[in-house]
């Protein structure tokens, strides 16, 4: 019987992983740890311990260039995000009433060169621009349900896209603005 090689493995980014400060109560924009080698990585993306929720849905998404998505919110739902492959620009906002930070908005880019992980909880808007040809994972707390559906218009919270004409769903160009979102969780 053969015997199994051990493997060393460097840590190509990051010693351990940390938690960015977005600017929004209970958002994390998370490091991830990534091992490799000449021969490939290997990539840590996902630790129940992370987060106090647990989850029930796994969702893959592809878009190209030039999509704008958002910015959806849900009143149940946390997202856990993960760009695979491409660049995504990040938009968040918070419209949480009782939020610290409510009011905030975020901007940041994912993208597989720097491994993150983004957690969004209930009542934080967000949406993302394809800057390059995406494909990304999410992980949901609860089974996709499109009465947790809302959102609000992405050009109205104060965040800066590098497109003016993006490509939007009709559902997306009819989100209301900020100033006529009505808060409907608890």
């Amino acid at each position: 019987m053969a015997s199994l090689a051990r493997v060393s493995t460097q840590l190509i980014t990051g010693a351990e992983t940390g938690i960015n400060d977005v600017g929004i109560a209970d958002v994390q924009l998370r490091d991830l740890k990534v091992y490799g080698d000449d021969r490939g990585r290997v990539l840590e993306g996902w630790r129940e311990e992370w987060v106090e929720w647990s989850v029930k849905q796994l969702t893959e998404a592809r878009a190209q260039t030039g999509v704008m998505k958002g910015l959806h919110l849900h009143y149940r739902q946390w997202d856990w995000w993960r760009c695979i492959s491409g660049r995504m620009l990040v938009g968040l906002f918070d419209a949480r009433p009782g939020s610290p930070t409510h009011g905030a908005a975020a901007q940041f880019e994912l993208n597989p060169l720097t491994p993150q992980a983004l957690a969004i909880p209930p009542g934080v808007a967000h949406g993302f621009y394809v800057v390059e040809d995406l494909e990304m994972i999410y992980l949901l707390s609860e089974v996709y349900d499109p009465g947790d559906e809302f959102g609000i218009h992405y050009e109205t919270v104060g965040l800066e896209w590098p497109n003016p004409n993006p490509i939007l769903s009709q559902r997306d160009i009819d989100l209301p603005a900020r100033d006529a979102f009505i808060w409907e969780g608890s």
